[in-house]
């Protein structure tokens, strides 16, 4: 028996299966397309903006818990010597003092100024002498009761951009003993540009191109601030570090 001839309907979509899709089909794909990549790019913005606000919430938060602590106990966290200046001091961002990953069993007070710094250790019962180490700041916070006791140092110091924050004294004259050219510092690592002029806004009030004014300035070396926010050749998701003047500000 000879097979029955295709009717002239399944020849023609076949035909049409044959050339592809029309002009209008393929218009409706490119839409869809342009729509989705758009939706997915929105997404992205909204994710970044809201790691940013996240990001201006913390560093403000722990400001704010430094104010606290220092209310209460008549000095700041880490200022074992009690000399208004915490006892970290920066150098450059290569030497910040690593802050640590594990959580001690207690907080509990160096034996004396010239111990050396163990896991937990907060500034020593009676000292005249700085105790400087990074995680000591962070200790003595969590012992008043201002961060979590389950929670690293580690944890408590990241900012949520890919980098930490440090307490410590940042000296804006290298050399000199001078406590006037010595200023608490929160100093923070790894800090898109774009983020750090919008922790700029939220402290200092206002924005430009100038990093060297305000609360909140941009650093290099840690001994002087870096005049503009964005350098020249420099895009504003470069990563950078910041320096927040939550006590005295240098001239």
């Amino acid at each position: 028996m000879l097979p029955r001839p295709l009717s002239i309907r399944t020849r023609s979509v076949g035909a049409r299966a044959q050339r592809g899709l029309s002009i209008l089909e393929l218009a409706i794909g490119l839409a869809i397309v342009g729509v989705l990549a758009a939706m997915a790019l929105k997404s992205q913005e909204l994710v970044e903006n809201y790691r940013q606000a996240q990001f201006v919430t913390k560093v403000q938060t722990l400001v704010s818990q430094l104010g606290s602590y220092r209310r209460t106990w008549g000095r700041w966290p880490g200022d074992c010597n009690r000399d208004g200046l915490i006892d970290p001091s920066f150098n450059t961002v290569a030497l910040l003092e690593p802050l640590e990953y594990a959580v001690p069993t207690s907080l509990t007070p160096a034996a004396s100024s010239s111990a050396t710094y163990a896991l937990g250790n907060t500034c020593p019962s009676s000292t005249l002498t700085p105790f400087a180490n990074g995680n000591v700041p962070y200790n003595e916070l969590r012992l008043a009761g201002l961060l979590p006791m389950g929670e690293t140092n580690r944890k408590s110091a990241d900012h949520g951009l890919g980098g930490e924050m440090h307490l410590g004294t940042l000296d804006v004259n290298s050399g000199t003993s001078y406590l006037e050219d010595k200023f608490n510092a929160l100093v923070l690592t790894d800090v898109p540009i774009v983020a750090a002029r919008r922790l700029a806004v939220a402290i200092n009030g206002q924005d430009g191109s100038a990093g060297d004014t305000g609360r909140v300035r941009r650093s290099t070396t840690l001994g002087t601030f870096d005049a503009l926010w964005t350098a020249s050749g420099e895009t504003e998701l470069k990563r950078i570090t910041v320096v927040v003047l939550f006590d005295r500000v240098p001239p």
